[in-house]
């Protein structure tokens, strides 16, 4: 499965971070919760100062959390 990343959003509301992926990579993941849809978020860093920040379209929960599991899993990217 390939997913569409698009720049990230500069203001979220109400942003709630409901998994995160180990903060020790370069690339960091996060499964985002905002207005009752949810979405992932990825932040990539250099020596520590972040690159670039992107993100997914937005899904009702059960088709986020089947998104972010292939992800974990390897079958997306």
């Amino acid at each position: 499965m390939r997913l569409v990343w698009r720049e990230a959003a500069l203001e979220q509301d109400s942003l709630r971070v409901i998994a995160y992926t180990c903060d020790c990579k370069n690339v960091v993941y996060e499964l985002c919760r905002e207005a009752g849809l949810f979405y992932i978020l990825r932040t990539e860093r250099r020596d520590g100062v972040v690159q670039q920040v992107h993100e997914t379209y937005r899904w009702r929960y059960k088709e986020a959390c089947e998104v972010w599991v292939a992800l974990l899993d390897g079958g997306a990217q």
